[in-house]
């Protein structure tokens, strides 16, 4: 990651206060980069450059409002991170509620829509990029969680099309599919789960390490490094892909 220079760069992040998104922001900044974090909460720490602007990615009038907020100063960005998501608790998927499913897929796949149809409004042309936060289950399925499934299937499917649209203006778009990351809010889905499993946080990060090709599991700033990757020059051949960052989970 040292060795990306992003000094002169901007770019705007959503869910850039905690998690991954954090771990973005904090990526970016030490290579050099500015930029705008879109959230429904602030970051506990806001770094020099930065500005945060609260933002419900499900709501139309709250995209539209926070991207006609963007300083002018701060246009065109180099980079778009569409990264807010949410992940529902367990459930079978006849214990799964309407209520469940319309949550997940408005911010896991309306909200990507929105930040990409007003946002690469402000993107550079050409040479800007564009990374989507998806999943390994962009293209696996897994028990109990069919809504966060859809959701993320959907996503690579507009990373797809995205690239194509916005291909045309020397924009590229690609994602992240990220395995078990072991951010607070995996931990604390852990924690709960452990209720029914019996197993402790410890011994459920084990046993998810035990089944990848590392033997450990990726972190924040794994995924953080490919963002990095995938924004850069290095990466100026690659748009409409997705790449897993799950440390070989098998």
């Amino acid at each position: 990651m040292a060795n990306i220079n992003f000094e002169g760069k901007s770019l705007l992040i959503t869910g850039g206060s905690t998690g991954l998104g954090e771990g973005m922001v904090n990526a970016f900044s030490k290579a050099g980069a500015q930029g705008i974090i879109l959230d429904l909460r602030p970051p506990t720490e806001l770094k020099q450059g930065w500005i945060f602007f609260e933002c419900d990615v499900t709501d139309e009038g709250s995209v539209r409002e926070a991207i006609d907020s963007v300083p002018e100063e701060m246009k065109p960005f180099d980079f778009l991170i569409a990264n807010a998501g949410v992940v529902p608790s367990w459930a079978s998927i006849a214990d799964t509620s309407i209520e469940v499913w319309d949550k997940v897929m408005a911010v896991n796949s309306r909200g990507i829509f929105l930040i990409l149809k007003y946002g690469s409004k402000l993107l550079r042309t050409p040479d800007g990029a564009v990374v989507v936060t998806a999943s390994i289950n962009s293209w696996k399925g897994d028990a109990n969680i069919v809504p966060y499934v859809a959701s993320k299937h959907a996503v690579l499917g507009i990373v797809r099309s995205a690239a194509l649209d916005l291909g045309k203006s020397g924009i590229r778009v690609n994602a992240i599919g990220p395995g078990p990351i072991a951010t607070g809010a995996l931990l604390s889905r852990i924690e709960s789960r452990g209720v029914n499993t019996n197993l402790s946080v410890e011994s459920a990060l084990e046993l998810l390490s035990k089944q990848t090709a590392l033997g450990r599991l990726a972190s924040i700033e794994d995924v953080a490094g490919v963002a990095l990757f995938l924004c850069s020059d290095l990466a100026r051949g690659v748009t409409g892909q997705i790449i897993n960052v799950d440390a070989g989970l098998l």
